[in-house]
């Protein structure tokens, strides 16, 4: 699990971390995640968190994380515990990214974007 900046903003200084999900090793699965997947990731993130919440998915392709899907949601309204919305958001997603190595981070309003966040939403695609 990859440490990033921590949220100075509440939340007893929740860490804001990449959360990884088990699945194959790097470049164990070139599969690409397809349109039935995508939508079940979006249906799941409506349900959590509203239909406005933001979905970015970047699916890695080379490099160290090649094989390994990062998805970063962003929601429009403050969590009141980032914690359990995160854990509640990783058990659902066990099964449309089963066999996959992915990465999940969870935004809200109280976080403030860094610039690798920018970079990644300018990279990934949104849904």
């Amino acid at each position: 699990m990859v440490t990033k900046p921590t949220d100075s903003k509440g939340q007893g200084s929740l860490p804001d971390v990449w959360q990884t999900l088990a699945g194959p090793l790097a470049g164990g699965s070139s599969r690409r995640l397809g349109q039935a997947e995508i939508r079940q990731v979006r249906q799941i993130v409506s349900a959590l968190f509203g239909p406005d919440a933001r979905i970015f998915i970047r699916e890695k392709t080379s490099g160290e994380d090649a094989g390994t899907v990062h998805i970063m949601v962003m929601c429009a309204r403050a969590l009141h515990d980032r914690h359990v919305a995160r854990t509640a958001l990783i058990e659902r997603f066990r099964d449309p990214l089963e066999g996959r190595r992915s990465r999940v981070l969870l935004l809200d309003p109280t976080v403030t974007p860094t610039e690798e966040h920018k970079r990644f939403r300018f990279a990934a695609m949104e849904y």
